[in-house]
């Protein structure tokens, strides 16, 4: 799933906690996961890797890395910026902001992982690997499957909150 999803995802389920953060906070973490396996479409980076073979430690600094950094950046800052505008409250924002980045930060583990292979980051990339769905959808089918997802997602938070 691209980072929006997930940071809606995120954001939907802190705000049905807003009393409990820090569980917001894990449930965010673990629903990447399980989302995750749903099969789906990712954008392709040309620099950056992730997965079992990555090995960003000769990173260079290029081109190709600055699109990637500012794709992701754009994505990530897009589904944080979503879910606060979808879910958050004036006393809620923070927490709907945590959501969201703790739904967002195992892809960011994956890439610390692939610079700093070690415990507990092979571990958790290794569970990552595992249970990220092998299924690939090509891109228009899978854009528009997360917009269904997200906007899904969206739409039974409201019902049930």
């Amino acid at each position: 799933m691209i980072l929006s999803t997930h940071a809606i995802v995120g954001g939907a389920i802190a705000s049905l906690l807003p009393s409990d953060p820090l569980l917001a906070a894990v449930l965010g973490f673990v629903s990447h996961f399980a989302i995750d396996a749903i099969p789906h479409w990712d954008y392709p980076l040309r620099s950056i890797s992730v997965g079992k073979r990555a090995d960003n430690r000769r990173l260079r600094l290029n081109r190709a890395v600055i699109i990637d950094v500012m794709c992701v950046g754009v994505d990530a800052c897009a589904g944080l910026a979503l879910a606060v505008w979808l879910f958050a409250t004036p006393t809620s924002a923070w927490l709907m902001a945590l959501g969201p980045i703790a739904a967002m930060v195992p892809d960011a583990l994956q890439f610390a992982h692939s610079i700093c292979p070690r415990e507990p980051l092979v571990t958790l990339q290794r569970f990552h690997g595992s249970i990220h769905s092998n299924r690939k959808l090509a891109w228009k089918l899978g854009v528009s499957s997360q917009i269904v997802f997200a906007a899904a997602v969206a739409a039974l938070t409201e019902t049930v909150r």
